[in-house]
């Protein structure tokens, strides 16, 4: 409790500048010392990746399938890798597996409305270090043991993305349905009682008042980084380190000529008459989500144009803080050199320094009969089995 009692002392107090990094390790420092990553450079410079050239170990983890493991309409971006478990939340629950072997260990809760119970689950919270584990539901915070008993649950504002900060403070994200939006961050302690508001400061008209933003399955506007909370807010390319009582800017993606225009926002454009047209000139302008690790920075991206949005398809830059290149991956994927050769691609970063590709069956199929070579045990995996975790644990120096 302690640590929480100086985050809500130092809420009224303002603190010094954090920088990003140090001179040693980035050419690249300016406005404050945030970070700056030349995105627009970076996707004129493409070069083949290897994954030894970024990664220390490769694994592949089935999870395995059980009745009471099967995984469906599983939340990427959230998925977790903390204290050697695998968190997967999905339409069955909180899933855990180990970390090393896809063995199934426990579910954490069930669907319901009793003590413990969640509607839905909204996404979830390993902070580091710690044993407990936080599902976040509608308004509430469920609380847990890492063996998956329950502990205590307590309220929240019900924004589009939470995160815990310590003990019962929650930061949560009120996403700009409306364009008016008065704040973007809200940190409330166990009754929901705010103790700091961040003002929003993105104002634009929305035909109608509201509307829905569109989301793709690799976008997080939370994360945590080592004892850090990082926020990104919805079309802004700079992501701040949240502090008690400031947003401090972290990195600052230069997106130069691939920046969406702000007459070209979702929101006007989908109410319009000029829809069509609007989406087709969105397809000039990227949309990158940033996966931030100690030394990498991968950042998938796609278009803004959502005109056909089961037919996605990520591009990939890498941004190496320590010698400052920005480069954009070669074929869109980074070279299998370590285990096997299937070629990676990310889908989430599941802690500070571990990328994860998800695996379907039929998908690992597909590519054994064009000459991939995989391990021997994925090679005698069922049309039905769960998914197969690529887990890529980053260099950090």
């Amino acid at each position: 409790m302690m640590k929480t009692n100086v985050w809500i002392a130092t809420i009224s107090v303002v603190w010094t500048l954090f920088s990003c990094t140090s001179e040693k390790q980035v050419t690249l420092l300016t406005e404050g010392d945030c970070m700056v990553i030349p995105f627009e450079s970076g996707v004129e410079n493409v070069k083949s990746v290897k994954l030894s050239d970024i990664a220390e170990k490769v694994a592949f983890v089935p999870l395995e399938t059980t009745d009471t493991s099967l995984v469906a309409r599983q939340m990427l971006s959230q998925i977790r890798l903390a204290n050697g478990c695998i968190y997967v939340p999905c339409s069955e629950g909180l899933l855990t597996f180990d970390e090393k072997t896809g063995k199934f260990l426990r579910r954490i809760s069930r669907k319901g409305q009793g003590p413990g119970e969640y509607t839905s689950i909204r996404g979830i919270e390993i902070l580091e270090g710690s044993e407990y584990v936080y599902l976040f539901s509608g308004e509430k915070v469920l609380t847990f043991q890492s063996d998956g008993k329950f502990l205590t649950q307590y309220s929240k504002p019900g924004g589009w993305a939470t995160s815990v900060i310590q003990d019962s403070l929650c930061l949560s994200f009120i996403i700009n349905h409306t364009g008016q939006q008065e704040y973007r961050l809200l940190i409330t302690d166990e009754r929901a009682d705010t103790l700091q508001r961040f003002p929003q400061y993105d104002r634009f008209e929305v035909p109608g008042g509201f509307n829905w933003l569109y989301h793709h399955t690799l976008e997080r506007y939370l994360y945590t980084h080592k004892d850090e909370h990082v926020f990104r807010d919805y079309y802004c390319d700079t992501l701040f380190t949240v502090k008690p009582d400031k947003l401090v800017p972290r990195l600052r993606l230069d997106m130069g000529k691939y920046g969406l225009p702000k007459d070209l926002r979702l929101e006007p454009v989908m109410m319009s008459v000029e829809r069509n047209n609007a989406l087709a000139k969105a397809r000039n302008y990227y949309r990158p989500s940033v996966f931030e690790g100690g030394r990498f920075v991968l950042m998938p991206y796609t278009t803004w144009d959502i005109s056909q949005p089961q037919n996605i398809s990520f591009q990939y830059l890498l941004f190496d803080k320590r010698t400052g290149e920005c480069l954009k991956i070669e074929n869109d994927a980074i070279v299998n050199d370590m285990v096997g050769n299937l070629p990676f691609r990310p889908v989430a970063r599941v802690a500070d320094n571990v990328l994860m590709a998800w695996l379907e069956v039929p998908y690992l199929q597909e590519q054994m009969e064009k000459g991939i070579q995989l391990p021997d045990e994925l090679t005698r995996m069922k049309d039905d089995d769960n998914a197969v975790l690529m887990l890529v644990y980053l260099k950090n120096e």
